[in-house]
């Protein structure tokens, strides 16, 4: 009896095939209220409605770069006499995924803010909760002090609480497309004896072919996977629903790109999200494997971006098993 082995391999990216794909703009509302600003039996209005903007880039999936313009809001205490207060803030910002759509963060930079007729340098700290709505759209909440902001009569404290929502250029999740195929083929076999009735199986030729998803796949920093992903599988579930003897292996990887335990976990999650992804579309959990290496097993160098690019991937596999068809 002949045996057919199908592999399937797909790249699920993470991060996006271009420079633009890291990038995203967004803007906040929210209130913000100073400390220190006034003096007792004085007029003073230290609270008012803020807004701003900001820009970033991710450079992974934990990492980014921010810069914000804050418009604070318009005050009156020691310095300031219905003065609007402004500031240009700039900071590294630190991610760590709660879930697959759910991140905590923290920034810790500084800021060149207006106060009234002075300016002055001032420390920035910022901590929140960021939701992806989908690849492209993200929400925040987050709470951000200004602190020692010194116009020559105080230091002041500017504190803000907001809510925000940012768009990332470059991830809109297309229609991946067939870019490789590679014909598995079993030959067929038949054995004629002269007068003789064969009744003996005969093996049926049957072709599948690789499939490759772009970097759509997944949300940045997300195990999340897309519904048009989702819909690339539709080929791979005929199969399994045609020969339910077969069974399943679907691996994550990812690059070297920060901690080990953190890439680890991410590969787990995104294989996990394939596997969730076959089940609802029909396929018995029992007859699929899910694992994840992490940046262990990479197919090409983690010293460039390309590299990186394709190491971040998920694939699939279906082992060698035996089918038949009798006469």
């Amino acid at each position: 009896m002949k045996k057919l082995v199908a592999m399937i391999s797909m790249s699920l990216m993470a991060a996006s095939s271009s420079a633009m794909a890291d990038v995203y703009l967004g803007g906040k509302l929210g209130q913000t209220w100073l400390n220190d600003s006034c003096r007792a039996g004085e007029l003073c209005e230290d609270r008012d409605t803020s807004m701003g903007a900001f820009l970033g880039y991710n450079i992974n999936e934990w990492l980014a770069v921010e810069a914000g313009y804050d418009m604070l809001g318009k005050f009156t205490g020691i310095g300031l006499t219905d003065d609007r207060v402004k500031a240009i803030t700039l900071a590294p910002k630190f991610t760590l995924a709660l879930s697959p759509s759910v991140g905590a963060y923290g920034k810790f930079g500084g800021a060149y803010v207006d106060y009234g007729d002075e300016s002055d340098y001032s420390f920035l700290a910022a901590a929140g909760l960021e939701f992806n709505v989908s690849p492209n759209v993200s929400l925040r909440t987050e709470y951000q002090v200004l602190t020692d902001i010194n116009n020559d009569q105080t230091r002041a404290e500017a504190n803000t609480v907001s809510l925000g929502v940012s768009y990332r250029f470059g991830a809109s999740a297309q229609p991946a497309q067939v870019v490789e195929s590679r014909p598995v083929t079993v030959v067929e076999e038949v054995v004629v004896i002269e007068e003789v009735v064969d009744t003996r199986p005969v093996f049926v030729n049957k072709t599948y072919d690789f499939q490759r998803l772009d970097s759509s796949s997944f949300a940045f920093n997300s195990a999340s996977l897309n519904q048009e992903s989702k819909q690339q599988l539709t080929e791979l579930v005929r199969f399994l629903n045609q020969y339910p003897q077969a069974k399943v292996v679907i691996t994550g990887h990812t690059d070297s790109t920060g901690p080990a335990a953190y890439n680890q976990t991410l590969s787990e999650k995104r294989a996990k999200a394939v596997a969730d992804a076959l089940v609802e579309q029909g396929i018995q959990r029992s007859r699929i494997t899910w694992r994840g290496e992490g940046e262990t097993n990479p197919i090409a160098s983690n010293s460039t971006a390309e590299g990186r690019e394709l190491n971040r991937r998920v694939d699939i596999t279906i082992p060698e098993f035996d089918y038949q068809v009798k006469q």
